[in-house]
């Protein structure tokens, strides 16, 4: 028995179920980062060993890397890896302390409702509310 043909996808199919745009693959391709089959009326079309690579292109851009930076880590350039590991670490441990923040204030509340104390609106509304991270813009 012949097991079955791999299923190839259309940019617009592939770009759908990776969640980014037609115009992305298409730059990943310009940069060489990944490089689709083509029909033979010249198509590109994505079979799971392209979309395995765009899942680790999107990955990495997830980490807020540039086009460049992604090439960089799939040749083998540990250090900008290391430095975009030791920022996301550091963004994960902010949410975890905005999150314990949250936890301690809801505790709070709680604690003063069991008392018989309510709450005033705004200490409710604050600690309910998901903090927005701090952001810089330039």
């Amino acid at each position: 028995m012949n097991a079955p043909a791999a299923r190839f996808l259309s940019p617009s199919e592939a770009a759908r179920q990776l969640g980014i745009s037609a115009k992305a693959l298409r730059l990943y391709e310009e940069r060489g980062l990944v490089a689709p089959a083509r029909t033979p009326a010249g198509w590109r079309a994505y079979g799971p060993v392209e979309m395995a690579r765009c899942a680790e292109i999107v990955a990495l851009r997830a980490l807020g890397l540039s086009v460049g930076e992604v090439a960089r880590i799939l040749n083998g350039d540990t250090a900008i890896l290391g430095r975009v590991l030791a920022a996301h670490e550091a963004t994960l441990e902010a949410r975890i302390r905005q999150c314990t923040d949250s936890i301690a204030r809801v505790r709070r509340l709680r604690n003063d409702l069991g008392c018989g104390k309510m709450p005033a609106t705004h200490d409710l509304i604050g600690a309910v509310r998901a903090r927005p991270a701090i952001g810089v813009a330039f």
